[in-house]
């Protein structure tokens, strides 16, 4: 066989590979949204809100200077982890990193126009005054606004704390909103308490992991929601199509996915 045929009939296949891959992917992709049976009928006082969150692509889990200055060009969005230790905020998930010695204010400085990023802040500790001050001093030596600053926490004296401080505050549902095991009287007694947190913290958003989504966007159309998605690091097709799906629900206001890179510290 001729070398020019040769190419031709490699090219072919591996074009048929990836169109069958294109197309697997965006089959799988689309039976990850299939609507969830309703247990219970959505709560006729499902909340909206007019908050508009930045208009920013977001990646997962920026940790580390060498992250944020990989990303740096391709992300105007960076979701970190915030740790305070001795009065001080790090970038840190826990106790392990937090040995890393890596100061959040380092993250902001890693990229070349922190005022322009959006930034949320997962917070892993309970915050005092003081704790809250310390991360908008932080904030503020990066000229970063305030609104710029998306705060994500549990229930609880932080998020109340974020709430008294009119800060973005993106509340964390409890686990286990999704596991209603097929039981309307506990699918009710799920949505009930999401609605009297609601209530209790009119945050700017929820937010919930890909797997309480298919719940949320069920009983809580309207409700403003952070969903992120972390399942996988590589490059895949599968979160370009869930990316597509996200942009068709307007409540859907932050959807954040993972990113892999050679050097992930």
């Amino acid at each position: 066989m001729r070398p020019s045929k040769i190419f031709l009939a490699t090219c072919f296949v591996l074009l048929a590979c990836a169109g069958a891959y294109a197309a697997f992917m965006y089959v799988y992709t689309d039976h990850m949204f299939a609507p969830v049976p309703l247990l219970a009928q959505p709560s006729p006082q499902a909340p909206a809100s007019t908050w508009t969150a930045p208009k920013a692509k977001f990646i997962h889990r920026v940790n580390s200077p060498t992250r944020a200055r990989f990303k740096d060009q391709k992300f105007n969005g960076f979701e970190l982890d915030v740790w305070m230790h001795e009065g001080q905020p790090f970038a840190a998930h826990g106790q392990t990193e937090l040995q890393r010695d890596i100061p959040l204010g380092s993250i902001f400085g890693a990229v070349e126009n922190p005022a322009q990023k959006a930034w949320w802040l997962d917070l892993k500790t309970e915050l005092t005054e003081t704790d809250l001050q310390a991360i908008l001093q932080t904030a503020q030596e990066y000229h970063i606004p305030t609104e710029n600053l998306l705060f994500e926490a549990g229930p609880g004296p932080t998020a109340k704390l974020i709430k008294q401080y009119h800060l973005g505050l993106l509340l964390a549902l409890p686990e286990g909103f999704e596991e209603d095991h097929q039981d309307p009287q506990k699918r009710a007694e799920l949505n009930a308490q999401v609605l009297a947190l609601w209530q209790e913290y009119q945050p700017a958003a929820v937010s919930a992991s890909f797997g309480k989504y298919g719940h949320l966007r069920a009983y809580y159309p309207n409700m403003p929601k952070a969903i992120y998605y972390s399942a996988t690091r590589r490059p895949s097709l599968k979160k370009y199509f869930m990316a597509a799906h996200m942009q068709k629900d307007p409540s859907v206001q932050i959807f954040m996915t993972d990113e892999y890179t050679w050097i992930n510290l």
